[in-house]
């Protein structure tokens, strides 16, 4: 299930304004901005990512298939790993457990978290947050062969291999305009980021209240 915008908006505030830690909050955030599947975010390590560049590879073996896949980070998902990496305690996971650094947290830890929102939102899992994320890209027009790279849905044959290294100018771009859209949907009606305790800056700025334009993109 795709959630719609409205929804997003209410289930980030929501996420927020919880007493889960502020690790997980972040977690979640970041499954919404970056598109990846919970596994790959929570069993993430720091020597993954370069941040000055803002890229994020995970290794072909966590991938379970033959390559790596690269994610362009927002300037807000760099900033959410930037706190994540003060909160750490100097372990090699980005999320790690709290009783052995050495491992990432469990993989019911999120599921366990968003089961205890307080949420006027419809049933839904996190694996929700590609489907939304995917639905509402290619509502905006942008190239589907974006969308489905930044999910890793592979293409067979000869296009599937021309594809492999292509887009990643043009997926950065989306995924910025993606975590713009996300923060927009925590705006009040005056046009301004609600200022929710506890959420990161670029939640917080202004972004005007004018009618977003459809975008046409490839």
């Amino acid at each position: 299930m795709a959630l719609t915008p409205d929804e997003v908006g209410r289930l980030l505030q929501a996420i927020y304004r919880s007493s889960m830690k502020r690790a997980q909050k972040l977690a979640l955030h970041l499954l919404i901005l970056c598109m990846v599947r919970k596994s790959e975010l929570i069993e993430a390590q720091w020597d993954e990512f370069d941040l000055a560049k803002a890229e994020w590879s995970i290794p072909a073996e966590r991938m379970k298939k033959d390559r790596s896949h690269f994610v362009p980070l927002s300037r807000q998902a760099v900033a959410m790993l930037e706190e994540l990496q003060g909160l750490a305690s100097g372990s090699a996971y980005v999320f790690p457990s709290t009783h052995h650094l050495n491992r990432p947290i469990a993989h019911s830890t999120l599921n366990v978290a968003v089961r205890s929102l307080d949420v006027d939102v419809r049933d839904f899992v996190i694996h929700d947050f590609r489907r939304t994320a995917s639905t509402c890209l290619n509502e905006a027009g942008f190239n589907s062969d974006w969308v489905e790279k930044c999910l890793v849905h592979e293409q067979k044959g000869v296009l599937g291999v021309y594809n492999r290294a292509q887009y990643a100018s043009q997926r950065r771009d989306m995924l910025q305009w993606w975590a713009d859209f996300v923060d927009a949907q925590v705006q009040d009606t005056g046009g301004k980021i609600r200022d929710i305790e506890g959420t990161p800056e670029g939640l917080r700025r202004d972004i005007g209240g004018g009618p977003r334009q459809r975008v046409r993109r490839g």
